[in-house]
């Protein structure tokens, strides 16, 4: 969605529009892809981002009495061309009154949160059927902008019936999100309630530990992956937070019900640094919290390796993939619109839908599986991986495709490959 609103954002400047941008909450934003409406002042035109109940991205585009129509196609089918280009749905409505922007003000707290405000020492931002109660342990300083966001004493949840629970951490964006749980109908304690805390909880733990080795030195050749892979995680975990901020985001919330115990090969974290000063904290389940999340990422990683062995044992021996590609289908990601993969992911999402396209196209079985398998798993492969991954597309999209002349140099990327993935998987 932050794509397409920096697009819709770029279009209406580019149609020399005086814009407000409004975020999720109804608040001025001076950020595009933050930006979930836009109202042209003068222009009685309003454009309202939003998901579905299936997730799916909506443009919805609301014109006045004054929005001359004929004269505005141009910018219309632009707006509706990016939002196809993203897999979205466009809606036009016209009312018979000028669009304001208190039409839709009154939607920022039934969709989102309100504008914090208190007392001194207290704030509030209220929702449709619940509010967040901050407390802070100083004065709040209404001049400073974000002030009702800082110095948190602690944090609570109010339903609509008055029941208030203490959120378990000084971490704003997880209230925010546990808030959102509650005024859709959740309670701390269901299934909905304990993922939010136990992704919190390990944000928590993350940011101990990193904080503890950073502050102590504690980061050397030896563990600098540990500490990658922390960071790395706590990054997905945050953005993951931050989605549950949104009603659209919130709703696509999975729960998966498992209970992992780490077994007796389990990572001794300590050990992987200099010297121990963990033991004289109480960090026993900072300490398991890390050494799981890198248990998983050493599992994924080996995952990998076969898979990507398994690739390299059908190329070396010859295997027929069975694919006749036809170098103009439509569905081959070569062949799709550039901007559906624009962006800073864009490159990763291609390679990803170019493996899937090769799941489904060989007639394969083994090859089926190899390639759905890297799909999923190239957005954890490093840099170098995933360079060698994109190598044996172009050398099987190569030998795949039908009625093309066939390259003499297909024998020598072939050997190139053969080459990287033996020095990679050994």
């Amino acid at each position: 969605m932050e794509q397409l609103a920096s697009e819709i954002f770029n279009i209406l400047k580019g149609a020399n529009m005086d814009i407000v941008l409004y975020n999720d909450a109804g608040q001025k934003t001076l950020e595009p892809a933050e930006a979930t409406r836009f109202y042209v002042i003068n222009g009685d035109l309003l454009i309202t981002l939003r998901n579905d109940n299936s997730g799916q991205t909506e443009t919805v585009v609301q014109i006045g009495t004054d929005f001359k129509l004929q004269d505005n196609k141009t910018l219309l089918n632009n707006i509706k061309s990016v939002t196809h280009n993203t897999m979205g749905e466009y809606k036009l409505r016209r009312f018979n009154k000028n669009i304001q922007p208190k039409d839709f003000s009154h939607q920022s707290v039934t969709e989102g949160y309100s504008k914090a405000f208190g007392s001194l020492k207290t704030s509030y931002i209220q929702m449709e059927n619940c509010r967040l109660i901050v407390k802070h342990t100083k004065g709040v300083n209404e001049e400073i902008r974000g002030s009702r966001s800082r110095h948190i004493h602690s944090l609570f949840v109010e339903d609509g019936q008055g029941n208030r629970q203490q959120f378990p951490h000084k971490y704003m964006a997880g209230a925010k999100a546990m808030a959102m749980h509650v005024n859709n109908g959740g309670v701390f304690e269901d299934s909905k309630g304990n993922k939010i805390l136990g992704i919190c909880e390990e944000i928590t733990d993350l940011n101990q530990f990193l904080n503890h080795v950073k502050r102590n030195k504690l980061v050397n050749e030896g563990n600098q992956e540990v500490v990658e892979t922390c960071r790395s995680r706590m990054k997905q975990l945050k953005d993951d937070i931050r989605k549950l901020h949104t009603k659209g985001g919130y709703d696509k919330l999975a729960v998966e019900e498992k209970t992992e115990e780490l077994d007796e090969n389990s990572v001794d974290i300590a050990q992987r640094f200099v010297y121990d000063t963990f033991e004289n904290r109480n960090m026993d389940s900072v300490l398991t919290t890390v050494a799981r999340i890198v248990k998983e990422k050493e599992t994924m990683d080996q995952i990998n390796k076969e898979t990507l062995t398994s690739l390299y044992a059908m190329i070396k021996d010859g295997a027929d993939f069975k694919l006749s590609l036809d170098p103009n289908d439509p569905s081959n990601p070569n062949n799709e619109d550039p901007k559906k993969y624009s962006g800073q992911q864009g490159p990763m999402a291609k390679v990803s839908s170019m493996l899937s396209y090769l799941a489904q196209e060989t007639k394969n079985d083994e090859a089926s599986n190899v390639f759905s398998r890297l799909s999923t798993a190239i957005h954890d492969m490093d840099k170098q991986t995933i360079s060698l991954v994109v190598k044996v597309i172009n050398h099987i999209l190569k030998k795949g495709y039908t009625g093309a002349k066939k390259e003499e140099s297909v024998q020598p990327i072939a050997e190139t490959v053969l080459t990287a993935m033996r020095r990679k998987i050994s």
